[in-house]
């Protein structure tokens, strides 16, 4: 959440990555109501497909070693964001 995503709840919990700027965007993210224990690696694999991260990526982001800022930046760069 501190990284710039917001949550809904819907059928899923939804994590959909907001700008700084304030801007919504179409990079999301997805967990299962029953997603009650820890997440395996696979589901973290998918996870950070879904947010255009490499694996080692997505952990610098959760284990905040990759900031909002720099996240941003790669998804400009890639053409996922404006």
């Amino acid at each position: 959440m501190r990284r710039g995503f917001l949550l809904t709840e819907s059928r899923h919990r939804r994590f959909r990555y907001y700008k700084l700027d304030g801007d919504r965007t179409n990079v999301v993210t997805i967990m299962s109501h029953g997603s009650v224990r820890d997440l395996d690696d696979r589901l973290l694999a998918h996870m950070a497909r879904q947010l255009h991260l490499t694996r080692r990526q997505f952990d610098d982001l959760i284990d905040c070693r990759l900031s909002q800022a720099d996240y941003e930046a790669m998804l400009r760069r890639d053409g996922f964001i404006r």
